[in-house]
């Protein structure tokens, strides 16, 4: 594993550039989280935690990075800087991203609620509508019979 190949003392240099890469794929991640999550239709909150998420997913990358050590001994420190970097950032931002996500965006305003229905005019409005059918499927009253009676002399 190339982390445990690399000096410590390689890391320092590096730091700078290994920032910028982080900063640009969480921002990516979160980005391409959100883009997916509205197209699946999940309301804004989800879009966000759904970015937040993606950014503690980085294996791939570190096997990248593996492979490209073999190739390039100077991307190890580098490397080793930005999984690092994302072992921290990666669940603070699936934890902090909706959070900060709502508290910059602006307040959305409740919807008015909807106006009631108008009543019909005319001598529709007087007529008194049917009682249901009885479901022929439904369970048997445990009312009692003077219960029932009452009930039938309210109809």
């Amino acid at each position: 594993f190339f982390g445990l190949s690399t000096d410590p003392a390689a890391i320092p240099p590096v730091i700078v550039p290994a920032l910028i890469l982080a900063v640009v794929t969480t921002l990516t991640k979160i980005g391409t989280g959100y883009y997916a999550a509205r197209r699946a239709g999940i309301k804004p909150a989800g879009r966000w935690r759904a970015g937040g998420t993606l950014v503690a997913r980085g294996e791939f990358s570190i096997v990248i990075a593996g492979l490209a050590v073999g190739v390039e001994p100077r991307i190890g420190p580098l490397a080793t800087a930005y999984v690092l970097i994302l072992v921290i950032v990666g669940p603070l931002a699936a934890r902090w991203t909706e959070p900060v996500a709502r508290r910059f965006s602006p307040a959305r305003k409740p919807a008015a609620p909807l106006p009631a229905p108008a009543a019909p005019a005319g001598p529709a409005a007087q007529e008194v509508p049917a009682e249901p059918a009885a479901d022929p499927g439904a369970a048997v009253s445990d009312a009692a019979p003077a219960e029932t009676a009452a009930q039938d002399a309210a109809r």
